[in-house]
């Protein structure tokens, strides 16, 4: 099938051809090489997305938004990335702009009456300069859960050697990816894979068993634990049940640790070990494969700021960085007429306004550009 688009309505804003075969891998090859001999080429990475940019019928932000959406490994991420192609970051960053270039001419028409500025509309100007710099906050706020949910959520599983950290690691994988033996010591570095609950990017981490008088290489393999899981959004911290002990607060916690869902493995055997009073903990069997759902829920329920923004996000650590340049830059300029230097806070200002239009692409140097589009894949 073919379709005839017509412009400037295309997605391109250019007058366009589809054309649509079926699965066959070969037949879309012979359709390539048909076009390319008779003077087609195969499209440069973003080329369509870039031309839709270059032909002003979406802005940099909505462009950069369609390879989020591409790559977008959680649903929330996906929302995020569609709301910003749809242009509600677009309608936020315009109103950020409009609001600083109105300061920015209230300013600039006192500058003409030096010796008779009005401070009452200087008091005016600091209070839209007050609002950006809230407003553009809230935003930059939305950044961090955006990235740690495009790089998934860091699980890290910690324990004492032998207590069942990588048979649980290999339970809620369904898989066997992680070495499991009687013998203590077994895994002596972490081992990562990753996987998708209830529409979030989960990177499930196993590591070394914590334990004093390691030796040199077992001793590294520990540290490299404790580094994994002092960067952890969660840590599932597992105990051996199988024993007749008490098991000891410091082996459910760590004050260096963030979020952390206690577990006592080998629910199955007989003997439990005993917990502190009024400790938390999930019984699991990873041979039976007893209290793995309620595992699971608790560890979603634990991740840190899972819930997505109401409102549209950040998506990308340029937009982060210019948005913290453009509020030191409104931060500047409220100094600066609180002393009087009105001069100096309208140079701010209109940096600030520049920033605005880089950031949405009206200014924006060939090579970002070019670093931008080439994360595309060929075409789109």
């Amino acid at each position: 099938m073919a379709w005839f688009l017509k412009g400037p309505k295309s997605y391109t804003g250019e007058d366009t051809v589809e054309i649509t075969t079926h699965g066959s891998d070969a037949l879309l090859e012979l359709v390539l090489d048909s076009a390319i001999y008779h003077g087609a080429r195969i499209a440069a990475p973003g080329e369509f997305t870039r031309r839709a940019f270059t032909n002003g019928r979406i802005d940099l932000l909505q462009a950069e938004a369609v390879v989020e959406l591409i790559h977008a490994s959680s649903r929330s991420g996906m929302q995020a990335a569609y709301g910003a192609v749809s242009g509600r970051l677009t309608e936020v960053v315009n109103s950020l702009r409009k609001q600083l270039a109105g300061a920015l001419v209230q300013l600039e028409a006192q500058l003409d009456f030096v010796e008779d500025i009005d401070q009452e509309e200087v008091g005016e100007v600091d209070g839209i300069l007050s609002r950006v710099i809230c407003e553009a906050r809230e935003l930059m706020q939305t950044f961090e859960g955006v990235r740690r949910r495009h790089d998934g959520w860091k699980v890290v599983i910690v324990g004492r050697p032998n207590a069942g950290k990588s048979s649980l690691l290999n339970a809620l994988l369904g898989e066997d990816r992680s070495i499991v033996a009687d013998e203590p010591g077994t895994t002596r570095d972490w081992v990562e894979a990753t996987l998708v609950w209830e529409g979030e990017r989960i990177r499930l981490v196993d590591t070394a068993g914590l334990r004093e008088g390691a030796d040199r290489v077992e001793a590294a393999a520990v540290r490299r634990s404790g580094h994994q899981a002092a960067h952890a959004d969660v840590v599932v911290a597992v105990v051996d049940g199988s024993g007749d002990r008490t098991i000891l607060e410091d082996e459910l916690a760590n004050p260096r640790w963030g979020a952390t869902v206690a577990v006592v493995s080998k629910a199955d055997l007989p003997r439990l070990a005993r917990l502190p009073v009024g400790a938390e903990a999930v019984p699991v069997s990873a041979h039976g494969r007893e209290g793995l759902r309620e595992l699971r829920a608790r560890i979603m329920a634990a991740l840190p700021g899972r819930d997505p923004p109401d409102g549209p996000a950040l998506l990308r650590e340029r937009h982060h960085e210019t948005l913290t340049r453009v509020v030191a830059l409104a931060d500047r300029a409220r100094g600066d007429l609180s002393t009087g230097n009105h001069e100096l806070a309208a140079a701010s200002l209109g940096e600030a306004l520049r920033l605005v239009g880089e950031l949405l692409g009206e200014s924006v140097d060939e090579d970002v550009l070019d670093r931008i589009f080439r994360e595309f894949c060929i075409g789109k």
